[in-house]
C-alpha cells in the first residue's frame, strides 16, 4: 500500500468515525426523548392513581351517607327573612332538607343581636316549626319569612 492509499483509508475512517459520532448523538437524543416520555407516563400514572383514590373516597362517603357537603345545584333555594321592625331584609340560601333551625342559625350569624331575643317565624301566615325541615314547613324557594320578635 502506498501513502496515498493510507491517506484515503484514513480519510474514510475519519468519515466513518464522524458518521458514527453523529449516529451516537442521534441515538442519545432519541434515548433522552424516550426517558422524557417514560417520565411523563409515570407522572400520568401517579395522577391517575390519585384520582382513583379520590373517586373511591367519594364513593365511600356517598355509601356511608356523608354527602351533605355535596348538593345538587338545582336544590339550592333562597328564603327571604323580613322583621317587623324593618331591620332585617335578608335572603338566606338553604336546602329543602335542612331544618328551619339550621337556616335560622344562618340568619343569626348575620344578625347576631336577634339570637338572644324571643322570636317566632311565619311563612304564608303559618307558624314555622323550628325542628322540621324546610320542605316539611311547606317553605318554597323565594318565600318570605316574617320574624316576629316578642321582645319589642
Amino acid at each position: 500500500m502506498t501513502i496515498e492509499d493510507y491517506k484515503n483509508e484514513n480519510k474514510q475512517l475519519k468519515e466513518q468515525i464522524n458518521n458514527l459520532k453523529k449516529e451516537i448523538d442521534r441515538l442519545n437524543q432519541e434515548n433522552k426523548k424516550q426517558n422524557d416520555y417514560i417520565n411523563q407516563i409515570n407522572n400520568l400514572k401517579n395522577q391517575l392513581k390519585e384520582k382513583d383514590k379520590e373517586i373511591n373516597d367519594l364513593k365511600n362517603k356517598i355509601s356511608k351517607g356523608n354527602i351533605n357537603q355535596y348538593v345538587n345545584y338545582n336544590d339550592i333555594m333562597v328564603v327571604h327573612f323580613i322583621s317587623g321592625d324593618g331591620k332585617i331584609d335578608q335572603g338566606i340560601k338553604c336546602l329543602p332538607t335542612e331544618t328551619f333551625a339550621e337556616v335560622e342559625e344562618k340568619l343569626y350569624k348575620i344578625y347576631d343581636e336577634y339570637r338572644e331575643t324571643n322570636n317566632m317565624f311565619l311563612a304564608k301566615g303559618n307558624i314555622i316549626k323550628r325542628f322540621k325541615k324546610i320542605s316539611e314547613n311547606n317553605i318554597k324557594d323565594g318565600d318570605k319569612i316574617q320574624l316576629q320578635n316578642f321582645n319589642e
